[in-house]
């Protein structure tokens, strides 16, 4: 096993963890404060269509990018119980975020071609019962095994994601980008 800074590898399987909370508080709370700012948005609530777009655009943007970078098979390992040294909680609730996040990171499973797992546990709790070999452990991991060897590309279409990209304006969603998400995970299956 092998730690890349908070996301963790389980070579035996050729699985990538992919850490969504340290990938939240590290670096999309801090675009999407940037961006609720210029826009004067930053008063507004969750549940605003402006802010939402900011949100799933910064999160889509990302995740994809984390995806493709990495080699192998990945999975994103969420959190929904804390978020440490989030900015946002200047301006929003914990508990309104979480709930904002969980369901846009659902929103985004069905959308792309891309495999959430959703904890009370944080990523350093799993791998402290990875470490000990623990039954819960490979009994989490196995889970993620199954839900990311599930993925059927076939359903993901274009033309959902065109639809979705155009109510949020998320320009950069286009075909190519897609293709790009698709391909790499047509060559690790």
């Amino acid at each position: 096993m092998i730690i890349m800074m908070a996301d963790i590898c389980i070579e035996n399987y050729d699985l990538k963890i992919i850490d969504f909370n340290e990938l939240f508080t590290d670096t999309i709370q801090y675009r999407i404060i940037d961006a609720l700012y210029e826009f004067n948005l930053l008063n507004n609530s969750l549940t605003n269509t402006n802010v939402k777009k900011f949100f799933f655009h910064q999160i889509i943007f990302e995740i994809c990018e984390r995806v493709l970078e990495k080699k192998g098979k990945s999975i994103i390992y969420f959190n929904n119980t804390q978020l440490e040294d989030c900015e946002l909680m200047k301006y929003f609730k914990e508990n309104e975020i979480l709930l904002a996040l969980t369901s846009i990171l659902r929103k985004i499973e069905k959308l792309l071609p891309v495999k959430f797992y959703i904890s009370k546990y944080s990523i350093e709790y799993l791998n402290h019962l990875i470490e000990k070999n623990d039954g819960k452990a490979q009994t989490t991991i196995n889970s993620m095994i199954n839900k990311v060897n599930s993925l059927d590309i076939g359903k993901f279409t274009f033309s959902n994601i065109k639809k979705f990209t155009k109510r949020y304006d998320l320009t950069f969603l286009n075909r190519d980008y897609f293709n790009r998400l698709s391909t790499k995970l047509l060559l690790i299956r």
